[in-house]
């Protein structure tokens, strides 16, 4: 009942208050009804599918502290109609209706409930079908104040009608009624929800359209004669596996796992023009679901390469019977293979027949390697394409190595025979499931067929056989056959050998570098040469040598080695120092048991020698890289032509035969004397770093102090001297020669030559050293310039001024003499009186004097023309 406005929920209260006065005070509450809404999750569904059923009515959250649960009345009884459907039994029928239904789900209006049925009709058989209450459906509230019931139920394969016959729900309509005793406006409503259930058309697939053709292994030869595929790998069955897929969503029934699918729904069958063979997928053993709630069945059918054709027990009339009359009964090249799936219930509700086909097929092999020459001892990546042999799609396969054969000079072998190939994996491995590409890393041995055997050489042809003994246009495998054959060879790139230097001296160190291609033989790898006695290296001067000595790859893959030996040089006082002997006496040892190298080694060297670095990079080929060894005459020098009297002054000595250790920085000491010190001091000049031969020595110049350390006296003006004796001179000097070598410098500025009293500004003037612009005959002329010192000290010189007429005559030629001072200018002129009229060119210069003709300054010109 509808309890708003009048007839709400109200309370009256009379209140006595402080006064003794009663008062009457109340409240009210509406208390209203509400229409109820049921529906599906869904509009259409199928058999097994779980259905969601939602209820939303407030009215029936009676207690908001409890979330409330409404649960069906399970029985068979049907007089009260409540059974099998959510509410309460036993309460007054009135006009048909039970007023305990509250809920109930209906099959194309009738309800589902338990009923004993006549089984297809026959009632003879009856059987008892399931309810909504087997289901344990159950309408539960979201939460305690929601007022919204959900509950969910399976749809069944089948149910029981008013006429008690067991039905299919398929096809059928889906209901849901809900009985709103009380909606909105008060009123007792029925209210639902209604669904399709259908059924899918189902469809079958194999998992290729074309298959190779199955074979017998072991009748498949190997190049290991006489085994065959099955004697080397028992493993290999030569059947041919199709992968058969029926997708039905009808029979995914099971809500928890997979599901299953009988085998006499599905047929397959071989076809070759008219002919037909039995079915070949007989199993009873069920099709299983590929995975829960997806529909989908997987039937893996192996196929050996023959068959049955026996009719013994079938009519002449069964479909079933073989029809194949050519034998052996073979599968061949060209033959079909069809499934058919018979589904029960498409989706139009009828039974129908869905097919497949697929064809088997042979084809042409081919064989593959990464690269056409290979370094003895790299990898090499064979590959055989021979989609033959990919049976199973869903498989990874492999094929033994013996398939191949191998011939060379060195031997003639299946593949699978020798373990110095060191096969990864250990058999022709297909690449990935259904690619038909087999792959295997091979090393290219040294030797073969094993470490006693023969030795591959350089540039050795290698010729790779496989034989397809199933080629395009074989009626089947062993039918034809097909050589498939491959030429690789050993790489022969030689090798070359470079030092870093075409002269050395007695103690350098030698950087050597071979580039040897063939020797990488992992590019993965640090590669190492000379550390076997099959490919020595051998490092030599004229009396002295290493044997053997290894060198290392400079990184991975470059194929580039490198090493580093140390001359040593002999007994021998190279700076010049009584008793003292420079350079130490070391050849390393070095055996075939005892390999030096990469940086260890020591080897003696003379003061005219010669280096030789061999390596014999295959057997009878050798390559060598050679320089000279030799004495040098050094040279020593200051850094600058001039130092300021109180400066700092830089010896350097270059002499790569003082570089006595090429590890570390070494020293000696210089002489180092000025005019004004005669006696000079003793310099120690160091090496600018290791192995560079290169010695500098800094030295203070004082006008004060006395010389003492690598401080020298020196004066304005003076020369300073570097010398030391060198005692490592080439020919055709012997060890005991030596040679004084020196270098001088000045202290103060040093001025270019043509600088130090530079003349310009060459001019006529008069008497009064008033420039004239015109001269007549016989006036007295002065021919003056300007001088200027550009020194630091007083600098002597001779004026001279030459005058010549047009013809080149001489007709003058004086001069004086003077002093220009430090800092200074000066204006000299000589005089000149003309007696004859015309043009005249006055030449000026500036000597150190008269008897000593070195120009101070370039020469200037005035042109005179007389009148």
């Amino acid at each position: 009942t509808d309890l708003t406005d009048e007839d709400a929920v109200r309370v009256d209260y009379l209140d006595t208050d402080g006064q003794g006065i009663e008062t009457q005070i109340g409240d009210q509450v509406d208390a209203p009804t509400h229409s109820g809404i049921v529906s599906f999750d869904d509009s259409n569904y199928k058999v097994a599918d779980t259905v969601t059923v939602t209820l939303n009515d407030a009215d029936l959250n009676t207690n908001s502290d409890t979330t409330e649960v409404y649960t069906i009345r399970a029985g068979t009884n049907d007089g009260n109609k409540i059974y099998d459907r959510v509410g309460l039994v036993d309460i007054t029928i009135s006009n048909s209706s039970a007023y305990g239904r509250l809920l109930d789900i209906t099959f194309d209006d009738a309800a589902w409930s338990s009923y004993t049925c006549d089984l297809d009709n026959n009632v003879n058989t009856p059987a008892t079908v399931d309810g909504l209450s087997t289901t344990g459906f159950t309408l539960r509230e979201t939460n305690s104040t929601s007022g919204i019931f959900v509950g969910t139920f399976q749809i069944p394969q089948n149910y029981c009608t008013g006429d008690n016959t067991v039905s299919t729900t398929t096809g059928k309509d889906l209901e849901v009624n809900y009985v709103d005793y009380s909606d909105a406006s008060g009123e007792l409503i029925e209210v639902g929800d209604s669904a399709g259930i259908s059924a899918n058309t189902g469809s079958v697939s194999f998992g290729r359209s074309v298959y190779p053709v199955p074979f017998d292994p072991s009748q498949y030869p190997t190049q290991n004669t006489p085994h065959t595929i099955a004697s080397t790998d028992s493993s290999i069955s030569g059947d041919t596996v199709l992968h058969i897929r029926v997708n039905d969503p009808d029979y995914d029934i099971s809500g928890s796992g997979p599901d299953t699918l009988p085998a006499s729904k599905v047929t397959v069958k071989l076809v070759r023009g008219s002919q037909t063979s039995h079915n070949l997928a007989i199993s009873d053993a069920p099709i299983e679901e590929i995975s829960p709630i997806s529909g989908i069945f997987e039937l893996d059918l192996a196929l050996g390469h023959t068959f049955t054709c026996d009719n013994t027990g079938l009519a002449e009339n069964n479909p079933n019977r073989c029809t194949f009359t050519d034998t052996p009964y073979r599968i061949q090249q060209g033959d079909i293979v069809t499934v058919e799936y018979t589904d029960d219930t498409d989706a139009s509700g009828n039974l129908n027949t869905v097919t497949d086909s697929a064809t088997f097929d042979l084809r042409n092999a081919v064989l593959q390697t990464d690269k056409s020459a290979y370094i003895i001892g790299g990898d090499m990546i064979l590959t055989l394409i021979e989609p033959d042999f990919d049976l199973d799609s869903d498989e990874t396969e492999s094929y033994p190595l013996d398939l191949i054969e191998w011939d060379s000079d060195a031997d003639i072998l299946a593949m699978g025979q020798s373990e110095n190939f060191d096969p990864e994996p250990s058999a022709l491995r297909e690449t990935g499931d259904s690619t038909g590409i087999f792959q295997v890393v091979i090393e290219i041995p040294e030797k073969l067929p094993d470490a006693n055997g023969e030795a591959l050489e350089r540039g050795e042809q290698i010729d790779l056989e496989y034989i397809d003994y199933g080629p395009a246009g074989a009626d089947f495998v062993g039918n034809d056959d097909e050589d498939i054959e491959l030429t690789i060879f050993t790489s022969s790139f030689g090798a070359t050998i470079s030092l870093d230097k075409k002269v050395y001296s007695w103690t350098d160190k030698v950087f050597i570098t071979i580039t040897a291609p063939d020797h990488n033989f992992d590019s993965d790898l640090i590669d190492e040469i000379g550390d076997t006695r099959d490919d020595p290296v051998k490092i030599s001067t004229r009396e002295n040598s290493i044997d053997y000595y290894r060198l290392v790859e400079t990184g991975t893959d470059t194929g580039v080695f490198t090493g580093e030996v140390i001359l040593t040089g002999f007994q021998h006082d190279a700076d010049g120092e009584p008793g003292d002997t420079d350079a130490p006496i070391t050849t390393t040892e070095s055996s075939r048991n005892n390999i030096a190298g990469p940086t260890n080694g020591y080897l003696q060297a003379e003061d005219v020698d010669g280096l030789t670095v061999s390596f014999e990079f295959s057997e009878d080929d050798t390559v060598i890289g050679s320089a000279i060894i030799r004495w040098n005459i050094g040279e020593i020098d200051w850094a600058e032509a001039s130092y300021p009297a109180s400066g700092n002054g830089l010896v350097r000595i270059v002499d790569p035969d003082l570089n006595l250790n090429p590890e570390s920085v070494d020293n000696f000491d210089v002489d180092v004397w000025s005019d004004s010190d005669p006696g000079g001091i003793s310099l120690t000049v160091t090496e600018t770093n290791e192995a560079t031969g290169v010695f500098e020595g800094q030295v203070s110049f004082t006008t004060t102090d006395e010389s003492s350390g690598h401080r020298l006296r020196v004066a304005e003006g003076d020369t300073i001297t570097a010398e030391y004796e060198d005692h490592t001179l080439p020919d055709p000097y012997d060890t005991s020669d030596d040679l004084d070598v020196l270098s001088t410098a000045i202290i103060g500025s040093i001025v270019a030559p043509l600088e130090r009293a530079p003349v310009s500004n060459a001019r006529i003037v008069d008497t009064q050293e008033q420039t004239l612009s015109s001269v007549s005959v016989d006036q007295q002329i002065l021919v003056s310039a300007d001088l200027k010192s550009g020194q630091d000290k007083d600098q002597d010189y001779a004026y001279l001024v030459q005058i010549q007429d047009a013809d080149g005559v001489t007709v003058l030629l004086s001069w004086i003499t003077g002093t220009l001072p430090a800092g200074s200018a000066s204006s000299p002129s000589q005089s000149w009186t003309p007696t004859a009229g015309g043009d005249y060119t006055a030449t000026v210069f500036v000597w150190e004097s008269i008897t000593n003709p070195t120009a101070l300054s370039p020469s200037d010109k005035v042109t005179i023309q007389v009148s």
